[in-house]
């Protein structure tokens, strides 16, 4: 590998900060290509990382000011295809957007609700990403694809691609593995995408854009390494854990990071006081602030416990509910602030009357008010089924609010407990209502200990959860596969 010679990444997702966010993919998409470039140019080593989107929205043109640099056509087997192509440069790094014209986007919504029209959108989008390659005269070394919305590119890369290996090479990160692209049987036929042919595969499998990104990438991560074990597991992997277990070398994990420069209650503009490990004492102005706010009695001696979450049940919310009503004798206090189904919803306001002194209940989805209660919260509550990543545990423990979570993938990884004087949260484990509300009560009885929860506080606070230390890893991986295609 010449190392004169930069590293050409073509970086591919569905969303990504400041341009569209739903959730930690946005935060990842938006965060990871820099740090990578910062890293490299630290090593005096050049990357030159671009980034490619879908243009979901048409207003995105004027609001980011997105120059149009030029139309594609794409033919499938039913119709014609038109696409435009527009750029814009943001943090020194090249930013693509790709807008399907025709036939026109039936919604704009990053996920749509219509399967088969997400669907279409995504093909379109992968199908569209290497002609634009062609257009631009700018091959990359390889390209790095998120989730089912964009794997579908290493299969098309795989497909054209002779032996030994020839650029670009290809990694998949795996987000979210439950969402494999189902129902895009038709899609795919429709841009005459053959299945894949791997054995270690089910039949239905073959013919979903995960499964085929998966089985053609050059590398794979997951987004941590105890996500990256879980994959060889039938109860994480949904039918596909013998591939990863016949193919082990071709998978890791690598945790998450967080932007420290958005995430600082040294600088937080957004909460009533700003404060540090060096003057914890300043944090009690905002738990005062938010029970003013919300109308609670202020109480030193009730821990105030917060959850900011979906509310779905991969985020373990029965437990939280079951958890709260048995524990409704125990000295605390709760805030919920969250969205989704409407069963739950319903659950928390109805919980919130039978305990109107102890639990308010926001169901919202409020940025704002989210930092408050990470600046003002004890504890936060992470029991989730599963949970690759997750980053509301780091965010929490940068603001000195200590997590009590299930020890499952990210969870596991980035919450110490042992030794107990490095401990920074709490983890339980069977997914149980029991084992929840135990631990529940060992978080509470340690807090009524303060110097003991002063010194976890300072622990969590001092975690380094920086996106330098994952693009670290990712620039090892990045290195790796450029020795394949630039030697």
């Amino acid at each position: 590998m010449n190392d004169q010679r930069p590293i050409k990444v073509l970086f591919t997702s569905a969303e990504a900060e400041p341009f569209y966010k739903v959730g930690g993919l946005g935060d990842y998409a938006g965060s990871l290509p820099i740090a990578l470039k910062n890293f490299f140019s630290g090593l005096n080593l050049d990357l030159d990382i671009r980034v490619v989107l879908p243009l979901h929205e048409k207003k995105s043109i004027k609001q980011f000011n997105l120059e149009q640099s030029f139309s594609l056509v794409i033919q499938g087997k039913g119709q014609t295809n038109e696409c435009k192509v527009f750029e814009k440069n943001i943090d020194g790094i090249t930013h693509y957007f790709i807008r399907q014209v025709q036939p026109a986007l039936a919604s704009e919504a990053i996920y749509g609700e219509d399967q088969y029209l997400t669907a279409y959108k995504f093909a379109l989008f992968s199908v569209t990403v290497l002609q634009m390659i062609k257009k631009l005269d700018w091959v990359p070394d390889i390209i790095h694809t998120n989730d089912w919305h964009t794997a579908l590119i290493n299969h098309l890369v795989r497909s054209k691609r002779t032996e030994p290996v020839q650029k670009p090479a290809t990694i998949l990160t795996i987000h979210n593995m439950p969402f494999m692209g189902y129902g895009s049987e038709p899609v795919l036929s429709e841009f005459g995408v053959v299945p894949c042919a791997e054995d270690a595969f089910p039949a239905w499998a073959q013919n979903l854009p995960l499964p085929m990104g998966i089985a053609a990438a050059d590398q794979i991560v997951a987004v941590s390494p105890s996500y990256a074990d879980e994959l060889k597991t039938s109860y994480f992997a949904y039918g596909l854990e013998n591939y990863f277990l016949a193919h082990p070398e071709k998978l890791t994990g690598i945790i998450n990071g967080i932007d420290y420069d958005r995430w600082d209650p040294r600088t937080d503009t957004d909460i009533t006081c700003q404060f540090s490990e060096e003057n914890l004492n300043a944090r009690i102005e905002n738990k005062k602030a938010l029970f003013d706010e919300i109308g609670f009695e202020f109480d030193l001696d009730s821990p105030l416990l917060v959850v900011i979450s979906r509310l779905e049940s991969q985020k373990g919310i029965d437990l939280i509910l079951d958890a709260l009503s048995e524990t409704a004798d125990l000295n605390w206090k709760a805030v919920i602030l969250g969205s989704g189904h409407h069963g739950y919803e319903y659950a928390f306001r109805a919980l919130e009357r039978i305990l109107p002194n102890k639990l308010h209940a926001m169901m919202e989805y409020n940025p704002l008010l989210a930092k408050k209660l990470y600046a003002s919260g004890d504890m936060i509550l992470m029991p989730s089924l599963y949970e690759p990543c997750g980053l509301s545990q780091m965010i929490a423990m940068r603001y000195g609010c200590i997590p009590i979570a299930h020890a499952v993938g990210g969870l596991k990884d980035s919450i110490t407990t042992m030794p107990e004087i490095n401990r920074t949260g709490f983890l339980f484990k069977p997914a149980t209502k029991t084992s929840f509300i135990r631990c529940l009560k060992k978080s509470i009885k340690t807090f009524n200990d303060q110097k003991k929860w002063r010194r976890i506080q300072i622990n969590a606070m001092q975690k380094d959860f920086s996106w330098r230390q994952s693009a670290a890893s990712y620039a090892e991986i990045y290195k790796s596969l450029a020795r394949l295609v630039l030697k």
